[in-house]
């Protein structure tokens, strides 16, 4: 898929703007740190460019949000059509998808410059203010839309211009908070010792369950009936099936890479 395939070029974006001399520990020599303006103008237009591509394909093809509620369209033939398109037409799409990117490299750039001033901890009403709009932000992202099947084109364009990057603020603060030593119960929770082997497959899954998803929907003869009970087995089924096979490529292909590679860089730095 061309989203995964732009990857790489992200990371080179990455270390254009934050490490220029392809080096994450030479911080002081970051764009964003050295020349702040040059930086910030670079991710600003990034951010401008993503959001006026998404309202714009929206706008011009018609096309629909990604989620809500799908079986309480009008049209529903129509709707499969326009989802297709907009899955053709944004999702798969690199330039619509580096919203989350950018939102990242900026997290990465106000947690390396926190470090650098070494500044005090947040106060308990900037905390407080924080989770609450943040926490805000994502579950408006992710179920704003659950009781509206219909959206106007407009609201249909600022919901796939925004949703991406709003829901990508959500996460960024919470990391921001838990880095910083201020994620208390959350903190505790992500950084559970139990989530490190999940963590280690977590890009083979992400590589992996589109397969596994496309397979069983292929296989179908009939049409399944939609509930929440279906869906909640639907989605432990896919979980377990896709870490199954996640574990087993890590074991043939990741973990023989990634310690050939660690035998090379040891042999030359020797």
């Amino acid at each position: 898929m061309e989203a995964k395939a732009g990857w790489g070029e992200l990371f080179s974006g990455y270390l254009i703007v934050l490490c220029p001399r392809g080096q994450p520990e030479y911080g002081d020599d970051m764009l964003l740190y050295k020349w702040p303006k040059i930086g910030h103008s670079i991710l600003g237009t990034f951010f401008c460019i993503t959001f006026i591509a998404n309202f714009t394909i929206t706008y011009v093809y018609d096309l629909v949000v990604p989620s809500g509620n799908i079986l309480g369209q009008p049209e529903q033939e129509k709707y499969n059509d326009r989802y297709n398109d907009y899955f053709d037409l944004i999702y798969i799409k690199l330039y619509t998808r580096i919203g989350s990117y950018l939102v990242g490299l900026a997290l990465a750039y106000c947690l390396y410059r926190r470090k650098q001033n070494n500044s005090v901890k947040l106060n308990l009403l900037t905390v407080s203010v924080g989770w609450t709009v943040a926490s805000a932000i994502a579950l408006t992202c992710q179920f704003g839309l659950y009781h509206k099947p219909v959206l106007s084109l407009v609201a249909a364009c600022f919901y796939n211009a925004l949703s991406r990057i709003g829901f990508s603020l959500g996460l960024a603060c919470v990391i921001f908070v838990c880095v910083i030593g201020q994620g208390d119960v959350v903190n505790s929770i992500l950084s559970w010792k139990a989530w490190i082997p999940l963590s280690c497959l977590t890009y083979c899954a992400y590589l992996i369950h589109p397969l596994v998803q496309t397979t069983y929907a292929f296989s179908l003869r009939t049409m399944i009936n939609f509930s929440h009970a279906n869906v909640i087995m639907l989605f432990l089924g896919f979980l377990v099936i896709t870490y199954a096979a996640a574990l087993l490529t890590s074991l043939l292909f990741e973990s023989p890479v990634i310690r050939l590679e660690r035998l090379i860089r040891n042999k030359f730095a020797s």
